[in-house]
């Protein structure tokens, strides 16, 4: 049975099921450029390499998906745009079209379930905006969109809805609280960050360097229709400026401390409900918020040992691709097979060969290099999909340089108060970092706390607060990079590499070996290194 999973908002993705298997799931701007897009019509043409028919389209979003356009004689939906396209693409293919658009946190928290391994659990959703609905009250019609959506699951396809929070659209009213990812949006537009939703990251950066103040920020901020975006801080009061800069750091990053304590204690507040309520101590994670990797870990650390916890790592709303052809493929063959994640590269294989100017190499020779300071952008196989670089699209650098940090943040392009990331040998992980529990953070979900006795070790990924974002990397999960990791730990004793995305600020995460090459090219990374072919490509 093939299941085409279609999201189509900002991470605009498609997700090709094949008998509830996961062949490829690819965001649109990966193979477009264009940050963010959220039409995926390259995403679908690619299905074509992969299959001949096609037997169910899932369609997410919060968006209706039906517009007036010629009428095709397949799919249940002859009237939408991503029918007609599917069915001209598929010209011997009936299906099924199923839409979702209505059910925005449903996708999430399916997803979150399906790829958690749990035979039943919990699943909440804590998202910027979700699906739009009407509730009659008081003899009116009253227009609310989902912020918080909590689930009980359980095989085939089982989703009962025990919690659910939500906007007025139509009204301002004195408890109409943000959603925890419009907190960091509104933020960051108030620090005169252009991005909004975009730019969640830098202000999860920024309030490491906050300190504990007096702000109340449930009455600073409020959900009001009327306004750009429906979001803006209250007009009475005064305690913080408009401001289209950054100029009074510290106050900038106090309001951003205040967000993050905030929005992470409701989060924790909710999970413990929602456990007390039901008894499950199987809880899954997803939805825009849950990229806070700060916020998962102050969770982990305050939630009982007893309660297993799973943070979705395609969390965000292209996620919901995979969410939606799940809840499709389950629905309709009515199977209890289990598919836990654990990997995501499901991005596509590229020819690596054509680069001619490469000369051979080892995986110890490119340890050397990185230990002396070089950095290494390093390439192979499926893309990670997902917000984060996993070992086959990343930059590289020796975690032990003082000055790392400024460094890369220098050749990226980067704020400087935004941190890095680190991948370390999985067996090392409990030597260098407090696990909090975990036995293991393999997509990089969680912000941990470095040993007190091994942070002057590692200054260049070792953030203002004393944590680190980690990926713990067994070497099933990824031969190649685990051996690069292994040599430079032979060379220097520390089983750590610097690890950050390979793109440049503000551009895409490279997808293709021309988008590496002409990255690199354009930049001052040193090298390039092809593990799959043993090559290195030199830069300048």
């Amino acid at each position: 049975m093939n299941i085409l999973g279609i999201s189509r908002l900002h991470n605009g993705s498609v997700c090709l099921l094949q008998d509830g298997k996961i062949t490829y799931h690819i965001e649109e701007e990966r193979l477009n450029h264009a940050k963010y897009e959220g039409t995926p019509f390259l995403g679908i043409l690619k299905s074509r390499e992969f299959i001949d028919t096609i037997d169910y389209v899932a369609c997410c979003g919060f968006e209706p998906m039906k517009i007036p356009v010629e009428p095709s004689n397949f799919g249940d939906f002859s009237h939408s745009l991503y029918s007609l396209i599917v069915s001209r693409l598929f010209l011997k293919s009936k299906f099924y079209l199923e839409d979702y658009s209505d059910r925005h946190h449903l996708t999430h928290a399916a997803g979150a379930f399906y790829n958690s391994g749990f035979d039943n659990a919990l699943s909440l959703v804590f998202d910027g905006d979700g699906s739009p609905f009407e509730v009659w009250e008081d003899g009116k019609g009253h227009m609310k969109t989902e912020k918080f959506s909590a689930f009980e699951c359980s095989y085939p396809n089982n989703f009962k809805e025990i919690k659910k929070e939500y906007f007025h659209q139509n009204e301002i009213t004195k408890d109409n609280e943000l959603s925890l990812g419009n907190y960091f949006a509104t933020t960051a537009l108030q620090l005169g960050m252009k991005g909004g939703m975009r730019d969640a990251g830098k202000v999860m950066g920024l309030a490491s360097y906050g300190k504990p103040s007096d702000i109340d920020v449930t009455s600073i901020f409020h959900f009001d229709p009327h306004a750009d975006l429906r979001l803006k801080m209250r007009e009475q009061n005064d305690l913080y400026d408009e401001t289209k800069d950054m100029k009074n750091f510290q106050k900038s990053a106090d309001l951003s401390y205040a967000i993050q304590d905030h929005t992470q204690k409701k989060m924790l507040k909710e999970i413990k409900e929602c456990v007390e309520n039901t008894g499950i101590k199987n809880v899954c994670l997803s939805g825009g918020y849950v990229l806070n990797c700060v916020a998962n870990y102050y969770v982990r650390k305050n939630l009982p040992d007893d309660i297993n916890l799973y943070v979705e790592p395609i969390s965000h709303d292209g996620g919901t691709a995979i969410g939606g052809a799940k809840l499709l493929w389950y629905d309709k063959t009515q199977s209890k097979e289990k598919f836990e994640q654990k990997s995501i590269y499901y991005g596509f294989d590229y020819n690596t060969a054509k680069v001619l100017e490469a000369k051979q190499t080892t995986a110890k020779d490119v340890a050397s290099k990185i230990m002396n300071g070089n950095i290494v952008a390093l390439y192979q196989g499926k893309s990670e999909q997902g917000p984060r670089a996993l070992g086959n699209r990343s930059i590289l650098f020796n975690p032990t340089y003082p000055d790392g940090k400024d460094i890369v943040n220098k050749v990226k392009g980067r704020e400087w108060y935004r941190p890095f990331a680190g991948t370390i040998l999985h067996e090392h992980a409990h030597e260098w970092f407090d696990m909090a529990g975990l036995n293991e953070s393999p997509f990089m979900m969680y912000a941990v706390d470095v040993l007190p006795n091994k942070k002057h070790l590692i200054p260049a990924i070792t953030h203002v607060d004393g944590t680190c974002r980690i990926q713990t990397l067994k070497r099933e999960q990824n031969e190649k990079y685990y051996d690069l990791i292994n040599e430079f730990y032979k060379l220097t004793g520390v089983p750590i590499l610097f690890n950050t995305s390979f793109n440049l600020a503000g551009k895409v995460m490279v997808e293709t070996i021309q988008d590496a090459l002409e990255t690199v090219n354009k930049s001052d990374i040193n090298y390039l290194y092809l593990p799959e072919n043993e090559q290195l490509y030199f830069t300048k």
